[in-house]
């Protein structure tokens, strides 16, 4: 048995990073990680604009008496003609501003007299002009290599006129849950129903992997290694179940007959300590999960993350912490990381461990909030000791 520490050195040292790019739609990019630096095709604004409704005149008739309206400006506007001195136009929200050393005056600053003459009753010191390249100008980098896009770096691209981007290329997924329980011949529905392929199949999409199948397989190694031979081209298998040590978990003996060598099979932690990792080729990966729908929950957020962001060569995915106070002492931890989940209290901004820690409570797993990870052999805590947990609600927090 190796330490989770141990564990996560071996898949981050024998990860090849990925260099598969690919050209996709701007649009398409939500969570997709950058390929090379980006420079903008365009000055925005690409053109001077108005930042007010009112109209627009040239600065020096500031004080001119005499000014008349002689048009309007909208924005989108393509051709704007430039009008003379004592003259000016009514002008909208991001309407072109026409010419050189003109100013806004803003609607409330001004009347419109007999004959669509102008009296200006407030001189304010801004032009309210949003200068053409003021945000960013031609050519300028505005985003970096490595960049994971979000809702603000997509918006940015569309600004900088760039219509495609060559991001890096998901890594592509099989799943393979296994179980004779699963998969009952002799009866209209299975004895259980698999919660791990849902929870799999939505992490992985949600991470950043392309699922290419997925299979439910009983405990049966010809069915498994039929499956396995007969994969496409992929970069990750994950399975769950069938890698203790137990006469029907046969997942490990199957892959090993597809070539696969085994690196780790058993894992100071709990939940997740049968969690198996081993390559192929040295450019196609394993990960093992347990059958316990919490210890594949837990072995999936800690372990293929870690594989995610060697793959990616960055850390792509990362869970942020939060400062709770304890509301109970807890004792001295044993030799073991230990992923404890836990209930929060927003009043007091404290959080309490649930005492059932089993890795077959799904209910207990869907009311807690988050995780304490606990160290091995970390020292006793006492109630009110402020500690760090990691919170669901703010894993996959970063597409905006």
């Amino acid at each position: 048995m190796i330490s989770y520490n141990k564990a996560l050195k071996i898949i981050q040292t024998n990860i090849i990073n990925t260099t598969k790019s690919e050209l996709i739609d701007v649009e398409d990019c939500l969570d997709r990680i950058l390929m090379k630096n980006q420079h903008s095709k365009c000055n925005y604004p690409r053109e001077n604009l108005s930042s007010m409704d009112g109209v627009v005149i040239y600065k020096n008739d500031i004080n001119n008496l005499g000014i008349k309206i002689i048009g309007e400006i909208k924005a989108g506007d393509k051709r704007v003609s430039d009008f003379k001195k004592g003259e000016s136009k009514f002008i909208y929200t991001g309407g072109p501003v026409p010419g050189n050393n003109k100013l806004i005056i803003p609607k409330e600053d001004f009347l419109v007299k007999k004959n669509n003459f102008l009296k200006i009753n407030n001189k304010n010191t801004s032009d309210f002009i949003r200068k053409k390249g003021s945000d960013f100008k031609i050519k300028d980098l505005c985003l970096k290599k490595n960049t994971i896009m979000n809702l603000r770096s997509i918006s940015l691209a569309q600004a900088m006129n760039i219509k495609k981007l060559r991001v890096l290329k998901k890594p592509k997924v099989y799943i393979i849950v296994t179980g004779d329980e699963l998969i009952n011949k002799s009866r209209k529905t299975p004895l259980v129903n698999s919660t791990n392929k849902f929870v799999i199949n939505f992490l992985v999409k949600k991470f950043g992997g392309e699922v290419k199948g997925i299979f439910t397989v009983g405990d049966n190694i010809d069915e498994l290694n039929s499956i396995i031979r007969g994969l496409g081209e992929f970069d990750i298998i994950i399975s769950s179940g069938g890698i203790s040590k137990g006469k029907y978990d046969l997942v490990k003996k199957a892959v090993k007959l597809n070539n696969f060598k085994i690196l780790f099979d058993k894992v100071a932690v709990k939940p997740g300590k049968p969690t198996t990792f081993g390559i192929l080729n040295k450019n196609k990966y394993f990960l093992g999960l347990p059958g316990n729908p919490v210890s594949c929950f837990n072995s999936l957020l800690f372990f293929f993350t870690k594989i995610l962001n060697s793959f990616y060569n960055l850390n792509s995915i990362k869970f942020s912490e939060t400062n709770l106070v304890l509301q109970k002492k807890l004792e001295k931890n044993n030799n073991l990381t230990r992923f404890l989940r836990i209930k929060i209290h927003k009043r007091s901004n404290s959080f309490t461990i649930f005492k059932k820690q089993d890795s077959s409570l799904i209910k207990v797993l869907k009311e807690s909030d988050g995780i304490f990870i606990r160290k091995p052999h970390e020292n006793a805590l006492k109630k009110g000791e402020v500690c760090q947990v990691m919170l669901f609600e703010r894993i996959l927090s970063n597409q905006i």
